[in-house]
């Protein structure tokens, strides 16, 4: 998504979007040479966006705007994350409507990610997600690492709409990760993990 916003940013014109499912968990991010030739104050808050981003991937907090815009990046809503970072560009506080959507998807976000916590999710440094969409992997990722401490993991997980399978994941110590398979299918050490599940959903009641 910030490859779009700059491609936005520079031609004037919304680009169109391919759809692929993504082999790194955070996606790729502008390098510093692709954003050098941005005006000093374009570059600096961009730049302060990143480092933002990377805060999250490394499981410290970040502002409500950058994880909103990891959000709406992640499932796949590109109006929502080009806004919310239009927004940050121009130094502006969200509009009360947005702030308030923002708000409530992350509270129910972190209901829905906070089962990555529980102990008989990981075995060996495997850690298994399989009732979890590929989507919301890298939010469980962060929690993980900011309540758990930084280690490098393999995940196992489910799929979202451009890949409803299965997949499996590398997950390094700094918070990077990429794919290592995918399947359409399941294979046994999922099917075996998959009579468990009830054990690992969110309890009732959460945020509205």
């Amino acid at each position: 998504m910030l490859r779009l916003w700059l491609m936005r940013y520079r031609t004037g014109r919304q680009p169109a979007i391919l759809w692929q499912p993504t082999r790194t968990l955070w996606g790729v991010w502008p390098t510093v040479a692709m954003i050098a030739d941005l005006e000093i104050g374009v570059r600096l808050r961009l730049l302060r966006f990143i480092a933002c981003l990377g805060e999250l991937r490394a499981g410290r907090r970040a502002p409500l705007s950058v994880r909103a815009f990891a959000e709406a990046a992640c499932v796949g809503a590109p109006r929502r994350a080009v806004e919310l970072l239009d927004h940050w560009m121009e130094g502006e506080a969200l509009p009360a409507r947005l702030h308030q959507r923002c708000d409530r998807i992350q509270r129910r976000l972190a209901h829905r990610v906070r089962s990555v916590l529980h102990s008989a999710r990981e075995d060996g440094g495997i850690l298994w997600l399989i009732d979890l969409p590929v989507t919301l992997l890298p939010f469980a990722i962060s929690l993980h690492r900011r309540m758990l401490g930084p280690r490098p993991l393999i995940v196992h997980c489910g799929g979202g709409r451009l890949w409803p399978g299965l997949s499996t994941w590398a997950i390094d110590r700094d918070g990077t990760g990429e794919v290592l398979r995918r399947s359409s299918g399941g294979f046994s050490p999922f099917e075996r993990a998959a009579e468990h599940r009830e054990a690992f959903e969110p309890t009732a009641g959460g945020p509205p």
